[in-house]
């Protein structure tokens, strides 16, 4: 198992999240990328020599992407222009993955009336995942649905979609704070997760919110789940500190 940090979470761009996460004792780094792609360095000319070189000489990789944006263009957004956008947005991501040597993507999406929806709805939504998870395994890339859906919506979306390059980002905080017990999500979707976001709830720094952390840990420790531990923690007025402090706390927490 490894573990990395989103760049925002050190108040850095990607390229110096990297060197700082490298001085840390960071395993990699989680590139968020905005609305306007043309502010990531991986949309830029020599954005991938840029980051490799920063990968290489900091001893960390990228270990994921980040398009905080398509959550207002899933696929089941009302307008088809931003539907549109959304699959050209996840497919520009999984081909930046391969030159930077990332191996998952989060797919953000969050409503709120899902328990409404028609059975339609669920059919556009897993319409529109599936040539997005075609792309992604013919690439060596998994997609990391991250969501307000329980496990038994989550279960529904996997068996329908039913690719390997589709599964779900679990975060810890995210599931507390919409009143699911998280541990027996970890267990319910089991293989499912491909992805582990390590948050607290309330903007808390990790082990000072609700999560229950012992319980979770026994969850993914009883799946045998071994990938990427992703940081999603607040930066505080001094991100390096805030950041040590934070990987301290889950390393101890991941010890066995």
């Amino acid at each position: 198992m490894r573990i990395g940090i989103r760049d925002g979470c050190l108040k850095q761009p990607a390229v110096p999240a990297l060197a700082l996460a490298g001085k840390l004792g960071f395993d990699g780094v989680e590139i968020c990328i905005g609305q306007n792609t043309a502010d990531c360095v991986l949309w830029q000319e020599g954005g991938f020599d840029q980051v490799n070189q920063a990968a290489e000489q900091a001893g960390v990789v990228v270990s994921s992407l980040s398009p905080g944006y398509f959550a207002s263009l899933h696929p089941v957004v009302d307008d088809p222009a931003l539907r549109e956008q959304g699959q050209a947005l996840i497919l520009d991501c999984i081909a930046k993955c391969g030159p930077v040597g990332a191996g998952a993507i989060l797919v953000p999406m969050f409503p709120k009336d899902m328990n409404d929806w028609p059975e339609s709805t669920w059919r556009q939504l897993v319409d529109g995942f599936k040539p997005l998870a075609e792309a992604a395994a013919q690439a060596n890339v998994i997609l990391a649905l991250e969501t307000t859906f329980s496990a038994d919506h989550l279960d529904r979306i996997l068996d329908d979609v039913d690719n390997e390059a589709f599964t779900v980002y679990y975060d810890t905080a995210n599931t507390t704070n919409l009143g699911y017990h998280s541990p027996s999500e970890i267990r319910q979707l089991g293989h499912g997760i491909g992805m582990v976001h390590v948050k607290d709830t309330d903007g808390n720094h990790l082990g000072h919110g609700r999560v229950p952390w012992g319980e979770c840990r026994e969850a993914i420790g009883d799946l045998g789940y071994d990938g990427w531990f992703v940081l999603e923690t607040p930066a505080g007025d001094d991100p390096a500190l805030a950041g040590a402090r934070n990987l301290g706390f889950t390393k101890g927490w991941l010890a066995p």
